[in-house]
């Protein structure tokens, strides 16, 4: 449990990242955020919507998948 937010779902999308939907406590309001699975670093919140969110990691996996070696620290599929 983070201080502030609360946790709602969290899951799998892809080898490198995870989307979680999580509610602001003094506001309640709820957004997304894309994850790194590794470190456990969120690298984008505030979203809206959790397609947006996997239109994010989907576009970052697609990048990955372009550069030689792929992103740092990233799991290149076959």
């Amino acid at each position: 449990m983070t201080v502030g937010r609360e946790v709602l779902s969290e899951e799998q999308a892809s080898p490198n990242y995870r989307v979680r939907l999580v509610r602001w406590r003094r506001t309640g309001e709820e957004s997304w955020e894309v994850i790194d699975a590794n470190s456990r670093v969120a690298v984008a919140t505030g979203l809206s919507h959790r397609e947006e969110a996997l239109r994010i990691v989907r576009g970052w996996e697609r990048l990955s998948q372009r550069i030689p070696g792929g992103l740092e620290g990233h799991i290149v599929p076959h």
